[in-house]
């Protein structure tokens, strides 16, 4: 994958982008949003399932691009089988490499496939890198994937199967020849039986079970004295009674002595579905006397699920209607942005190899590094203290490390932060040890987190003098946030964007970097809008949208809500809604705001095992509503100072960071803006809350 740099200008140009493309989602949300976003989990399942599939199949696999012939793509057991590491395959030619110069004129082939789409060879031989021999049997299929066409090829490795027949014939004119007991010949036959990866099995005439492989054993889950002198069909407590094997053993092999590739399908109550290929062969045990059938199964499944996972697989990128050209931007933007940089250092701490990023970041040549001293690299600007600490006096002493903290100005690319992973390496049983150093630049990262600090901080002053001063500064804070807002919503949107949205997958460190960062916007934005509302207040500007709501229902709904968080801390949750509690008029938004900060703020200030609780009646012409726990509860000398802006408690159950400090203040002001009051009770610290409020049936105060 081609290296992508781009400018600050680029990047901050693609931000505004991505800005506008999050508010149009944001738009569309309740219309197709969750279908989208649904079909990119399920796209997103199917790839990891495919490669999954790809990585463990015990069958080789090549992916070529149909129009060059290029390989794309080579699965670990037919590196493994060829003797071919990745990068001598992979972006060379099928004809190009020496294990397919002899496959039919694999160049001739291939433009055949090109026509035909389809082309099955068997009994082929290939030479490893070592040049031993493999007989193999060979299918390619073109797939559109994405609307561009490549190339599966399946490559069976069936020389040991070859090998079996072989021997068996072998053995079956030594028998004529040299008059060798039956005996005899059966132990020579199950020893070569018993060697093989393959599922082998041995009927009599009758379909009785005379021998079977140990890896016929171990795959189908049975034992020898299980499966030894029985009816194939009632192996397995009649697991094997299956209608194509019937069809096989009864009609098709007594016309015809031979059959290959004959496939079945079955699930078995011990091991679950399975598909097979089974070549059957009737041979004669001994000159003269009754045949046996040899029966050879192959375990295709994992193969068949690969061919139909990439088959799904298209299908879903279709749907999503994303071109080839931006899903692989959109992919490479992602990769190039998060990958760390790599170096190889030999016992000596001199450079055996570093990845490309290395040298783009660090602004360093390979002929300036490879073979030089870590700490000699860019004219000694790599000789910093925390360096040598950690090359020798920690790792010395504990193989691995992580998440070792560097900071160092560079000559050439000014004051970096870096986080260093570091392990002690292998690379050859027996030889000398390297140590390979991942080093992560995190001073953007940082400087993120510094700022979202920062504006923290100078909201929590901005709302302290707000509480301080009169209307005029009101107006200002309200403006100051609406411009505040904008930005964030932009970071908050890139982030979802980033975190959801993305092909290509991030690993658990990544992912918990963006979740940081969108979980501290989301806490500001939050604040920001709770900021907002209360300087609407201030200065008499907050509307209300009244409209008739059925109130048993609503204080439900705001109950299930939190109902996840309720069951993390194990709390006990009592509810007493009066069954003839009215509906009221009310604005629907700023009542369920009410509610939902009174009860998370009993859920988070309440130990693990407590108790929260909510209570609602009719009363005369209003309604009364009283939401309680047994929590922190309130000193009284700080009864005075809860509905200040940004007065929270810490308790040793309970993060200060969880609530913004805004949200019972910012209630009662909703309360008192429907007409009614809110007032707080609390026996002492440590002996819980309960927050009474009122809202009038018909609303007094109409803003």
């Amino acid at each position: 994958m081609k290296n992508i740099k781009k400018t600050k200008l680029e990047l901050s140009g693609e931000l505004q982008s991505a800005n506008q493309k999050a508010a149009e989602i944001e738009t569309q949300l309740n219309g197709h949003g969750e279908t989208r976003s649904q079909t990119m989990n399920d796209v997103r399942d199917s790839e990891i399932r495919y490669r999954r599939l790809f990585e463990t199949s015990q069958n080789g696999i090549l992916i070529l691009d149909a129009e060059s012939g290029a390989i794309t793509d080579a699965n670990p057991f037919l590196r493994e089988m060829l003797g071919y590491a990745s990068e001598e395959l992979i972006g060379k030619r099928l004809w190009e490499i020496g294990a397919f110069v002899d496959v039919k004129d694999s160049k001739a082939a291939f433009e055949e496939l090109q026509l035909k789409e389809y082309i099955r060879y068997e009994d082929l031989p290939l030479k490893t890198k070592e040049g031993q021999s493999r007989e193999v049997e060979f299918v390619s299929n073109v797939y559109l994937v994405n609307g561009k066409k490549v190339i599966q090829c399946n490559i069976r490795d069936i020389s040991e199967r070859r090998e079996i027949e072989k021997g068996l014939e072998k053995t079956r004119k030594e028998l004529e020849v040299t008059k060798i007991s039956e005996d005899a010949a059966r132990e020579y036959a199950e020893s070569i039986i018993n060697t093989v990866r393959e599922s082998l099995i041995a009927l009599d005439q009758d379909l009785r079970v005379v021998t079977a492989s140990r890896s016929f054993y171990e795959i189908f889950k049975v034992k020898p004295e299980e499966t030894v002198g029985q009816l194939i069909y009632d192996l397995g407590n009649k697991q094997w009674d299956i209608p194509k094997l019937r069809e096989l053993l009864e009609t098709i092999l007594p016309k015809k002595a031979t059959f290959d590739n004959y496939e079945v399908k079955h699930d078995f109550s011990t091991i679950g579905r399975r598909i097979m290929l089974l070549n059957a062969r009737q041979i004669q045990r001994v000159l003269g006397k009754e045949r046996i059938i040899l029966l050879a199964i192959e375990d295709i499944t994992e193969r068949r699920e690969i061919e139909n996972g990439l088959e799904k697989t298209r299908k879903e990128l279709e749907v999503t209607k994303i071109s080839e050209d931006a899903a692989r931007e959109y992919a490479e933007s992602i990769i190039n942005t998060v990958r760390e940089s790599l170096i190889a250092l030999d016992q000596d701490l001199r450079v055996v190899t570093a990845s490309r990023s290395f040298y783009d970041v660090f602004k360093v040549k390979p002929e300036e590094t490879v073979g030089q001293l870590i700490y000699d690299l860019g004219n000694k600007q790599w000789n910093i203290p925390k360096l040598r600490e950690l090359l020798e006096t920690i790792l010395p002493q504990k193989a691995t490390f992580d998440n070792y903290e560097v900071e160092h100005d560079f000559a050439t690319i000014g004051r970096r932060i870096m986080l260093l992973n570091a392990r002690q390496i292998q690379r050859v049983l027996g030889k000398k040890r390297i140590i390979l150093l991942a080093i992560e630049d995190i001073t953007e990262r940082k400087e993120i987190e510094n700022g979202l600090e920062k504006a923290h901080e100078d909201l929590k002053e901005l709302a302290a003098e707000l509480n301080r001063t009169a209307k005029v500064k009101s107006e200002f804070l309200s403006n100051m946030s609406h411009e505040l807002r904008t930005p964030l919503n932009s970071i908050n949107g890139f982030s979802e964007v980033l975190f959801d949205e993305t092909f290509g997958p991030l690993n658990e460190k990544q992912k918990k970097y963006v979740n940081n960062v969108l979980t501290s916007g989301k806490h500001l934005l939050l604040l920001i809008n709770q900021i907002l509302d209360m300087a609407k207040v201030e200065a008499g500007k907050m509307k209300l949208v009244l409209s008739t709501l059925p109130m048993k229902t609503l204080l439900n709904e705001i109950s299930l809500l939190l109902a996840d968080m309720v069951s993390k801390k194990k709390l006990h949750m009592d509810l007493e809604i009066s069954e003839d509690l009215p509906n009221i008029e009310a604005d629907e938004l700023k009542v369920k705001e009410i509610l939902y900060n009174l009860l998370s703020n009993a859920v988070k200030f309440t130990r693990e095992g407590g108790r929260i609780g909510m209570w609602a009646k009719k009363a005369d012409s209003e309604i009364e509503i009283v939401v309680w726990d047994t929590g922190v509860g309130i000193a009284p000398e700080n009864m005075e100072k809860i509905f200040e802006g940004f007065f929270r408690v810490d308790t040793p159950y309970s993060r200060v960071t969880e609530g913004t400090g805004l949200g019972l203040p910012l209630s009662k002001k909703l309360v008192e803006l429907h007409g009614g009051k809110l007032s707080v009770e609390s026996a002492g610290l440590y002996k819980g809350i309960s927050v009474r409020f009122t809202l009038p049936i018909v609303s007094r105060k109409v803003v």
